[in-house]
């Protein structure tokens, strides 16, 4: 997956304010329980030494998430009294955190939207005339995403209705909306529910591009709840243990690179040097994360006898000090790395982490590696 959108949290430099909390809506109580989970956090946050400004932002947004039903979370970066980002999180984290720091941890964040694959999810239903024992009218209902983000940030629910009677045209015209809205969305599938031989008409009228990349399921998962994907415990039973097509070649390609020695790296201290050089084309994640405890990455960077405004030339990325995971994440997105969340029973990285580099030869030295992006 992509990090370019975490890019902003460290364009706006530091220190920082970040912030992860639960905000579900799940039980009558969630109210008044998010009133002391703001208190608490913004408590943290000011004995931490956090500037009131800041305080006050991350207090103005966190649980401004009413609209959406059931368990999430919010992720909340703020700097210099500006929320400079807030993410809704599909998984709650398993405790309230807040920290100011020079260097965020970003990393619960960018594991959540991963595999981030693009889908169309479209379901079949009826709308019965209550003069009628058949239904009139079918309706279908679809939507596009990235799973998981898209789970508590879902997009525009389109839909298209047709006769239950000649059926075939309305599922013509509703096939055609689908693949517009697929193709305009970069979408790898498309998951198709609801009523079985209305959905399997629908099916027909995709064309083989489509038809090849579709998945036929017996759920339906609508009307979806507030604020929540339409389809989305259907999407979750699709997903779940997928990859995205781009991010599958690349876990092949470490693999072949790792069997042959050139072009793979695994463990910290090999992935943290790569980085360093901006060497690295995708950071791979054992999920859950793991690193060593309290491992902490130093500030060097290398060639280390150089000033630091001499190092950009040789592809150099200087670490700020601080938590393994907050470092190697800031690494991966100011170098341009994609991020790929592996299993741990599907593919176990020494320390929890590997790297696939840019090249595939010798290690190169530091004169010829790849400029840094800033």
């Amino acid at each position: 997956m992509e990090l370019g959108f975490l890019n902003a949290v460290y364009a706006a430099g530091g220190p920082c304010a970040c912030a992860y909390l639960d905000t579900s809506r799940d039980t009558e109580s969630s109210e008044r329980a998010m009133v002391l989970r703001r208190r608490q956090i913004c408590a943290a946050l000011t004995e931490q030494g956090a500037d009131a400004a800041t305080v006050d932002a991350v207090a103005a947004v966190a649980g401004s998430d009413r609209g959406i039903a059931g368990r999430h979370g919010q992720a909340i970066v703020a700097h210099s009294g500006q929320v400079v980002l807030t993410e809704e999180l599909p998984q709650p984290p398993e405790r309230d955190q807040a920290t100011f720091t020079a260097l965020p941890d970003l990393m619960p964040l960018a594991v959540q939207y991963a595999p981030d694959i693009r889908y169309v999810a479209a379901t079949v239903h009826s709308l019965p005339d209550p003069q009628r024992e058949l239904p009139d009218v079918l309706e279908v209902a679809f939507q596009a995403g990235t799973w998981p983000s898209s789970a508590v940030a879902p997009g525009d629910c389109h839909r298209a209705t047709g006769s239950a009677v000649g059926w075939s045209s309305g599922a013509r015209h509703a096939a055609e909306r689908i693949v517009e809205l697929a193709g305009r969305n970069d979408a790898e599938t498309i998951v198709l529910s609801g009523i079985t031989w209305a959905r399997e008409v629908l099916a027909d009228q995709l064309s083989s591009r489509w038809r090849r990349r579709l998945v036929a399921t017996s759920g339906d998962g609508y009307p979806p709840r507030p604020g929540r994907a339409l389809m989305e415990d259907t999407l979750a039973e699709v997903f779940q243990g997928q990859l995205r097509t781009a991010d599958r070649a690349r876990l092949d390609l470490f693999l072949s690179r790792r069997t042959s020695g050139h072009g793979a790296v695994e463990g910290l201290p090999d992935v943290v040097a790569a980085l360093r050089r901006s060497h690295v084309a995708a950071l791979l994640l054992n999920d859950p994360v793991h690193f060593p405890a309290q491992l902490q990455v130093d500030a060097g960077a290398a060639p280390s006898d150089l000033p630091e405004a001499a190092r950009e030339p040789y592809g150099a990325l200087s670490f700020h000090a601080g938590p393994a995971h907050a470092a190697v994440i800031r690494a991966a997105v100011r170098t341009g790395a994609e991020l790929v969340v592996v299993p741990q029973h599907e593919l176990a990285l020494a320390d929890g982490v590997g790297a696939l580099l840019r090249y595939a030869g010798p290690q190169r030295t530091a004169l010829f590696a790849r400029p840094a992006h800033r």
